[in-house]
């Protein structure tokens, strides 16, 4: 994969899923929520675009409408994601669903608001995702939340909760599975905690939750991982953070800058590999601004316990430079894997490429529904 932004306009927290032989991107517009269409999952700017869903003028939750993401569930399609009370603003963020009438996410009247996701505490909550899982069999949400009873906006953890169905939750199963307290997960010297942005992924050597880590206003934003190693992913032991992030930018390399808040979506080849949709900016420092999406591929190496963040530098050249980890102080450590494998699927595969991730996902699906 390129590396490169795959839009003109700002894209941040990008959730891509791929059906229907075409890519579906959903992110963050702040006062409402858009989906496009495309055929190739790094070229959306000429792409089909709806918006599913904007909130009436002076009605509750249209402020600051964050992070959606599109699921396929139960034979129907849902869009999660949290909005804020325009009198309170941010304290009142709570994860909030649209629910469609339609088997395409792209008919625009289809879409319905739900309302907040029944279940979750009444407490500040936002980028909630879901996922099954095959061992228990059963569905979770997992969102990023301020500890129950604190309200100081300085800590931002990972909370798991088992789901009675795609818009009911079981408000007995809460539990908190990551806690942001390594220093490379805390902001502003250390006084904020971010943990956020979680998805789930299942590939070989690796199952569990990729989530972002820092702030995202800073250049120093962060993929990290969280592996499911117990049987219960509702006890806080059965989760295992690495102690190093999975995806950093680095000054001395070059942008782009903060990478994090990513979705993936599985090679169909066979191959272990997944595809990393994820955004950063251009410049180091640019904060909220600038964010774009970006797609990279990682093989199981990357995720490997004892392995070395990657660096989404990008080469002189303008193209990814094949990976290249960084120490923790930020010094180049090595190749992780050859330079082009990134790109070992070519051009002329990408119609393949599409019926495979998209067969691929329907199968997974089915295992649920």
């Amino acid at each position: 994969m390129s590396n490169q932004t795959i839009a003109d306009a700002d894209t941040p927290d990008p959730w891509m899923v791929a059906a229907h032989n075409r890519f579906y991107l959903t992110f963050t517009c702040g006062d409402r929520i858009e989906i496009w269409m495309s055929h190739d999952m790094e070229n959306f700017r000429n792409c089909k675009k709806i918006i599913a869903w904007k909130p009436p003028p002076a009605t509750p939750w249209v402020a600051d409408i964050w992070a959606p993401e599109l699921h396929y569930l139960n034979r129907r399609w849902y869009i999660y994601f949290c909005g804020a009370h325009p009198e309170i603003g941010n304290p009142s963020h709570r994860t909030l669903l649209l629910r469609s009438r339609s088997q395409d996410p792209m008919e625009t009247g289809a879409w319905e608001f739900l309302g907040q996701m029944k279940g979750l505490p009444d407490h500040w909550n936002i980028d909630a995702t879901v996922f099954y899982l095959q061992r228990t069999q059963k569905l979770y949400c997992c969102y990023s939340g301020w500890p129950l009873g604190d309200h100081s906006d300085r800590q931002q953890d990972l909370f798991l909760i088992e789901l009675e169905s795609p818009e009911v939750a079981r408000p007995a199963t809460l539990t908190c599975i990551s806690r942001a307290e390594l220093p490379w997960e805390r902001a502003d010297g250390g006084t904020h905690g971010v943990n956020e942005g979680p998805t789930f992924i299942n590939i070989p050597g690796f199952q569990g939750i990729i989530y972002s880590a820092n702030g995202s206003w800073t250049s120093d934003y962060r993929l990290a991982l969280l592996q499911l190693v117990g049987d219960d992913p509702l006890k806080e032991s059965s989760w295992r953070k690495r102690p190093t992030p999975l995806l950093v930018s680095d000054r001395a390399k070059g942008g782009p800058f903060g990478p994090g808040h990513a979705s993936f979506i599985p090679s169909p080849y066979g191959d272990g590999r997944v595809y990393c949709i994820y955004h950063a900016t251009e410049h180091e420092g640019q904060g909220w601004n600038n964010r774009k999406a970006r797609v990279l591929s990682f093989g199981p190496e990357h995720f490997h316990p004892n392995s070395q963040p990657m660096c989404c530098a990008l080469s002189v050249s303008g193209q990814w430079s094949g990976g290249a980890s960084v120490s923790s102080a930020g010094g180049l450590a090595g190749n992780m894997f050859q330079q082009g494998s990134q790109s070992q699927h070519g051009h002329g595969q990408r119609a393949s490429l599409i019926d495979k991730i998209g067969g691929k996902i329907l199968r997974k699906l089915k295992e649920y529904i």
